[in-house]
């Protein structure tokens, strides 16, 4: 038996969702994973990838996941960031959520995140040289820099690039401390 962990990953909608856990560091290899007992369980070990995150609070419903994806996108698009689009982030973009559904929305840690390619983040690295993605054309409490969260099955690994909010309604970039 394994405990839930989190975050808890949403992608898609519809027909066409799909959930996705990430599981303890102790699971450091496939033979370690529990075998599931329903057949519509899939395991898969998914390689480390880089994108940006939008942290906010509230309810975890999907019309406001595409606010926030939306905000995402109009941010990257107003910082130049090659190729995005808010198509682009509406159709490619995960929900991850962190905490269990009776949490009060208020106190609930939320995220969207959207993969990036090589040339997005080196774009956003020349643009924000410091060390971490300082300033943003939005400033405030907000961060991007480099975080590292392993997972094996049904799971995201995401090193590098994370963009977090606090108290603004539109995210921005500075370090991540």
């Amino acid at each position: 038996d394994t405990t839930q962990t989190a975050p808890v990953v949403m992608e898609g909608e519809g027909s066409q969702k799909r959930m996705m856990f990430m599981l303890p560091a102790e699971y450091d290899s496939m033979d370690k994973i529990p075998k599931p007992t329903n057949p519509k369980v899939h395991i898969a070990e998914v390689p480390s990838e880089v994108g940006v995150v939008h942290r906010y609070n509230g309810s975890m419903e999907a019309g406001r996941n595409r606010d926030q994806a939306r905000a995402l996108a109009g941010q990257l698009i107003e910082d130049g960031v090659p190729d995005v689009t808010e198509e682009h982030v509406l159709e490619n973009f995960q929900f991850w959520g962190y905490n269990p559904p009776f949490t009060l929305p208020y106190f609930r840690r939320n995220e969207v995140w959207l993969k990036l390619d090589g040339d997005q983040v080196t774009y956003l690295q020349e643009k924000f040289p410091s060390g971490g993605l300082v300033g943003g054309s939005r400033g405030g409490g907000s961060a991007l820099g480099a975080a590292g969260i392993a997972g094996l099955v049904v799971g995201v690994a995401a090193i590098g690039l994370v963009m977090r909010r606090r108290g603004s309604s539109s995210p921005s970039y500075s370090p991540l401390r």
